[in-house]
């Protein structure tokens, strides 16, 4: 049996958030892959044929489906302030990937609130292609520390195009399992369903989980169940910090 481990921190309900701005002294994210020729780049491929990464879970995001990535923001744990933070978003079909790395600003001198939602700049020269993507066409996610340190087991929830939910998708690649199930806490389990994507390679199934129990974590067990009836369980851990007071 496989078990890995990933914590995913997001705030269930957002409303009234602005954009972060460090000139307002707020929360801000900027980008901060290694500089090239002076310059900051920003990482991402358009790709011949797909990329597999190999990560059970995906993404880990709320999403308004109608565009691409208009508007992307994140919930910043207050143990993440001052550090940095890998975004990885990738296209269902596999062949779009941007994996980029961004630091946190510190928060403001005497500030004990919930930091606020703050905007992950994403300047994209690939906007046509997705806001083509669809429903469920693109996963994010976000991890703590630098890309380039290796698979991190410490995540945050995406915001995609919105800033308030009562649900959280997980984007999962079910490896060619017949069924994907997720429990919440041993409750009652959420039977995972296929993407409707035209061609599904990086992931292809999604785990709506919703009427999340109102305490600071959670644990999530996803079975992935083979034809012949032995699963591959992944357990995945939410900390849940409550909704934020603006």
């Amino acid at each position: 049996m496989i078990r890995t481990s990933l914590v995913l921190l997001f705030t269930a309900a957002l409303p009234g958030f602005g954009i972060a701005q460090s000139s307002s002294g707020m929360l801000e994210v900027r980008l901060a892959n290694e500089a090239i020729d002076g310059k900051i780049p920003f990482y991402e491929e358009l790709l011949d044929g797909a990329r597999i990464s190999g990560a059970v879970v995906a993404g880990v995001q709320v999403r308004e489906p109608a565009h691409g990535i208009a508007d992307l923001r994140a919930h910043i744990p207050t143990s993440w302030i001052g550090g940095e933070m890998c975004v990885r978003v990738v296209s269902a079909d596999g062949l779009y990937e941007a994996v980029n790395t961004y630091e946190i600003s510190q928060s403001p001198a005497g500030s004990e609130s919930p930091p606020p939602l703050p905007e992950v700049p994403f300047e994209s020269e690939y906007t046509d292609v997705l806001s083509e993507a669809g429903a469920n066409g693109l996963a994010i996610r976000i991890t703590r520390g630098r890309c380039d340190e290796g698979h991190s087991e410490e995540a945050t929830v995406a915001f995609v195009n919105m800033v308030s939910t009562s649900s959280v998708e997980l984007l999962v690649n079910s490896f060619r399992a017949a069924r994907v199930f997720a429990y919440v806490d041993d409750g009652a389990p959420h039977q995972c369903e296929p993407i409707k994507a035209q061609t599904r390679i990086a992931y292809d199934v999604v785990c709506v989980l919703d009427d999340l129990p109102a305490k600071k974590s959670v644990q999530v067990e996803i079975y992935r169940v083979r034809e012949s009836g032995s699963p591959d369980e992944d357990t995945v851990l939410i900390q849940l910090p409550g909704p934020s007071e603006s």
